[in-house]
């Protein structure tokens, strides 16, 4: 009876630590739960924690030399783009693809392009010569197709699934709009007699065309965007626009971009528009002097960037990003003024001369890189940056 009960009292003593340990654990959870919900707060709201911890925690910042580099011959022509996770170097009718430890991944000899246009999304890239016949279709490390297009190419575009529109002039159309796919095969074709095709761009879905025409023959330009459905278009591409979007007269066009499956960005010299559904809305009025750079060459987001000056060493730039799904806003401030700004995917790069900040469509910080010389140029895609200088190209993953 003893031995029964001194076991029944070892049991309870067994369960009370049982207990103290989950609730040990339970607190200690909590306190990293706080801890985490704490400091991404002050990240948030505080400039002077988020700089602290972008250098010292996150490691965020770059500086010149302490990426791997090639050198380049500063007095040969030198064309270099980004896509996916490679920097492009075009050179000598040699196209070259570097990943961004520096090595070379793969290379294209007899590459016939000297005067390249690029486009890109994802994994896609398409190389044409402007003004020529050439073109190329490249997936990741493997050429696709090529082909000679009859007329003179003047702008080229692909969407996330290798579908290509190429946009040609000097036939006997002002405009021809050729679309391909993935295979190189054609899609169907778009004539314009009395009008001049100049942006183009493909659905992430492959179910819209949208183009805009521009009619100089007045006294006003004259702009509209329309939208093909691609389906129709297989059949009969005469009738297969299904909405026709009157711009402003002489407003001039300067991109297109889908966000998302239907919705269209239209970038002009004054205002951003929203197009969708046969609907035209004004977003953003661009015609404004503090508006130093803007763009729509984003995922999701349009972006606006306004330099303020109280002097020439209080001088700052705001990045100002509108995303197109969901209507949030984010903004970042970076302490200088940007000579140039650079757009793709979901990032955006601000060359202050010697600095480049990398931002994301959230207003977040990605990477600050730092130089002692001149930054010439800069390419960028979602996972990798070329930084290029007069002497060399220096690799940045994202």
């Amino acid at each position: 009876m003893k031995l029964l009960e001194y076991k029944q009292f070892n049991n309870s003593d067994e369960e009370k630590s049982l207990n103290k340990k989950k609730v040990t654990v339970a607190v200690i959870i909590l306190l990293i739960v706080l801890i985490i919900v704490i400091t991404f707060i002050a990240y948030i709201s505080s400039p002077n924690v988020r700089d602290f911890m972008d250098k010292y925690i996150l490691f965020k910042n770059v500086n010149e030399n302490d990426l791997a580099y090639i050198n380049i011959d500063e007095d040969e022509s030198i064309y270099t783009y980004a896509f996916y996770n490679y920097v492009v170097v075009l050179q000598n009718n040699k196209l070259t693809l570097y990943n961004s430890s520096g090595n070379e991944v793969e290379s294209f000899d007899n590459f016939n392009i000297s005067s390249p246009i690029f486009a890109t999304q994802d994994n896609y890239l398409v190389v044409a010569e402007k003004n020529q016949k050439k073109i190329y279709l490249i997936k990741d490390k493997k050429i696709m197709w090529d082909k000679d297009v009859e007329g003179q190419i003047s702008r080229v575009n692909v969407n996330q699934n290798g579908y290509v529109s190429v946009i040609v002039a000097g036939t006997s159309h002002k405009s021809v709009i050729t679309t391909y796919y993935e295979d190189g095969s054609e899609v169907f074709k778009t004539y314009l007699s009395k009008t001049l095709a100049v942006d183009v761009d493909i659905s992430l879905d492959n179910q819209y065309l949208s183009f805009c025409e521009m009619d100089l023959s007045g006294t006003l330009i004259e702009s509209k965007i329309k939208t093909i459905s691609i389906e129709k278009a297989k059949d009969d591409p005469s009738n297969a626009i299904i909405y026709t979007y009157e711009i402003p007269s002489n407003t001039l066009v300067t991109n297109l971009e889908y966000h998302e499956k239907d919705t269209l960005l239209c970038s002009c010299d004054n205002e951003i528009y929203l197009l969708k559904n046969g609907s035209l809305e004004a977003v953003s009025n661009v015609n404004n002097s503090d508006i130093a750079f803007c763009g729509i060459q984003l995922n999701k987001s349009y972006f606006k960037v306004l330099e303020t000056s109280n002097g020439i060493n209080n001088q700052s730039s705001n990045i100002e990003i509108f995303n197109t799904t969901n209507n949030n806003s984010y903004t970042y401030k970076i302490p200088g003024i940007a000579k140039e700004v650079y757009a793709k995917d979901g990032v955006i790069a601000l060359n202050l001369g010697s600095e480049i900040y990398f931002v994301n469509e959230m207003g977040w910080l990605i990477k600050r890189y730092s130089s002692t010389q001149e930054i010439r140029h800069i390419v960028i895609s979602n996972n990798i940056a070329g930084i290029i200088y007069r002497n060399k190209i220096e690799f940045l993953a994202m």
